[in-house]
């Protein structure tokens, strides 16, 4: 009797436990990028981060990309469709203008800016909009990616220097990131208005921001020691989930600063210019898909 108690007990605990696995839900996969696309990480660190890395985005683990250049603060990368080259803000120094070539794996300064950027965007045609503080708060201004001469205001995004993310979606909208707030929401090239969605991450979090060519928004989590996350950027409360903390050879990598762009060599479309002058974008289905991808960041330096 007590073995057929126990042959049942046993009968009835695999049945009950074939039962529970038979209606949970698989474990969905971690969220990646689309192929082809990879996400680029600045350092801001005064030790031996590197300048530019790679960024699983199953782990957060960053291969540098760049070798022998650490020590270096960066802010806002935004890729260019148009030359397949990132462009981003250097802090190093001063706020200067630098490129980075993704065929070359070079690093080079273009010029210092006349204003005052905390963030950088370049939309599908090549054109650099920049967050500048230099007002006593964010207005949005053209910039030139020549010469890094910024135009003239089109308009305030906010009254206090806390708006530290820009990013065109691959629909062609400019959206932009609150950091003091936390919120999200869209940027009116032509006046500046920023008009915030119902979706934000806790106040002071936000420090970036970069779309891949499917429309998903990619973050830095600033309070949380550059953690990265992905989400819907309409939804981030219902959509988002986390990468992992940035680490390279298994020391947090400090970034405030980060980008999608191609991992395969750029391929310029035919536009009856020097491929070789002008450097490549993405395979022309992502070129089409990835509108320009920008991200900001709030800027880790003293106060003046």
């Amino acid at each position: 009797l007590q073995m057929k108690k126990t042959i049942h007990i046993a009968l009835g605990t695999a049945v009950s436990a074939a039962l529970l696995l038979a209606s949970t839900p698989a474990l969905a996969a971690p969220r990646s990028l689309p192929a082809g696309e990879g996400l680029y990480a600045f350092g801001c660190d005064d030790g031996t981060e590197p300048a530019v890395g790679l960024v699983d985005v199953a782990t957060g683990a960053v291969t540098e990309v760049v070798p022998g250049i650490v020590g270096q603060c960066f802010s806002g990368p935004a890729y260019n469709p148009v030359d397949g080259k990132i462009y981003v803000i250097d802090w190093t120094v001063g706020s200067d203008l630098a490129v980075f070539d993704l065929v070359a794996k070079t690093l080079t300064v273009i010029d210092a800016f006349d204003c005052d950027p905390y963030a950088l965007a370049i939309d599908a045609s090549g054109n650099a909009w920049v967050s500048d503080n230099d007002d006593g708060g964010d207005t949005l201004r053209p910039v030139n990616l020549e010469t890094a001469q910024c135009g003239t205001s089109v308009g305030v995004l906010s009254g206090e220097d806390d708006f530290f993310g820009m990013a065109f979606s691959p629909n062609g909208t400019l959206y932009g990131a609150n950091h003091e707030t936390g919120d999200f929401g869209t940027i009116s090239t032509s006046t500046g208005a920023f008009g915030p969605l119902r979706s934000a991450m806790a106040a002071d979090d936000n420090v970036g921001l970069t779309f891949d060519s499917s429309g998903i928004a990619w973050i830095i989590d600033v309070d949380n020691n550059s953690e990265i996350f992905s989400a819907d950027i309409t939804d981030y409360a219902g959509t988002a989930e986390r990468s992992g903390q940035l680490t390279f050879n298994g020391v947090d990598f400090f970034s405030e600063a980060i980008v999608v762009g191609p991992v395969t060599t750029p391929v310029l479309p035919d536009t009856g210019a020097d491929a070789g002058a002008m450097g490549g974008i993405f395979a022309s289905a992502l070129a089409l898909a990835a509108a320009g991808i920008a991200l900001v960041v709030i800027r880790r330096r003293s106060a003046a």
